[in-house]
């Protein structure tokens, strides 16, 4: 059976509007990933492989809409206010600004600061921090990616994280591709002793403490995350100088992190798979 004059068309039609919102979705995607706080029409033309006619119309339609908008100068495009009305309610959506307010009552109360993060593999992807107030203080890097054993977070999630029936000490779970390799496989057998007894030491503790070995002098505690996952991948740490986080203060300081930790439990799932 032949297809009609019609149909084709019709077919035709559908196809340049999918090709079309494909082609808008990846300037959008361009202009919001730009480090620069936006990008040209000739920057947006090579990022996208677009020629520039191409981009140049697609952009007055998304600017037209709302979704982009043009700088003072005029030369770059930026985020358009009904794209960042989108992205606000996507924060919102994800528990974001329930995080930061907790993160923020556990800065003040520590007077250090607080972050949350994620597992990545052997690594822990820093996604939120509040700064403490103090003078001399840890800055915090939202976006950092850290491993897994030198962080207090990285701790706290290797010693919570509970084993599967399936899979003896020292296996990581099976079909998991983000959990990736133990981090202390290749460890010399002491080190790998000293790294089991902290690990006893968190659970034992129900937190996980970490010196920082580089001569920093920061000291971390950090208490696991119950985001409705199967395993355990978010983590709460405060870091700040050792000489003011003493071993007296541990057990008071630990006890904020792990109510800290314990407030957020069942975060949406979107934060919990780093969907940010």
């Amino acid at each position: 059976m032949t297809e009609s004059s019609t149909d084709l068309a019709s077919r035709t039609l559908r196809s340049s509007g999918v090709q079309s919102v494909a082609r808008a979705a990846a300037l959008l995607g361009a202009v919001v990933d730009s480090p620069s706080g936006g990008a040209t029409l000739t920057e947006l033309s090579k990022l996208t492989g677009l020629n520039v006619s191409t981009v140049h119309r697609l952009l007055g339609t998304l600017c037209a809409e709302g979704l982009l908008c043009r700088s003072r100068e005029g030369d770059r495009f930026q985020p358009g206010p009904v794209l960042l009305r989108l992205g606000r309610r996507s924060l919102a959506s994800t528990g974001l600004p329930e995080v930061t307010a907790v993160l923020k009552e556990l800065a003040d109360a520590t007077g250090e600061t607080a972050s949350i993060g994620m597992r990545r593999g052997d690594r822990v992807l820093v996604l939120v921090s509040v700064q403490s107030e103090q003078p001399l203080r840890y800055l915090g890097e939202p976006g950092v990616s850290v491993p897994l054993t030198r962080t207090a977070m990285g701790v706290a999630l290797l010693a919570f994280d509970t084993p599967s029936p399936q899979r003896t000490p020292g296996q990581r779970r099976g079909g998991d591709e983000q959990a990736g390799p133990d981090p202390t496989e290749d460890t010399e057998d002491a080190e790998k002793w000293s790294w089991h007894v902290r690990l006893l030491a968190a659970q034992f503790r129900g937190y996980a403490v970490l010196d920082g070995a580089d001569g920093s002098g920061l000291r971390g505690l950090a208490a696991p995350v119950d985001s409705g996952s199967p395993y355990i991948q978010l983590a709460v740490d405060i870091q700040g100088p050792a000489g003011r986080m003493t071993d007296d203060r541990l057990d008071a300081l630990g006890a904020r992190v792990v109510a800290a930790a314990d407030s957020l439990r069942g975060l949406p799932v979107a934060l919990a798979l780093g969907q940010l």
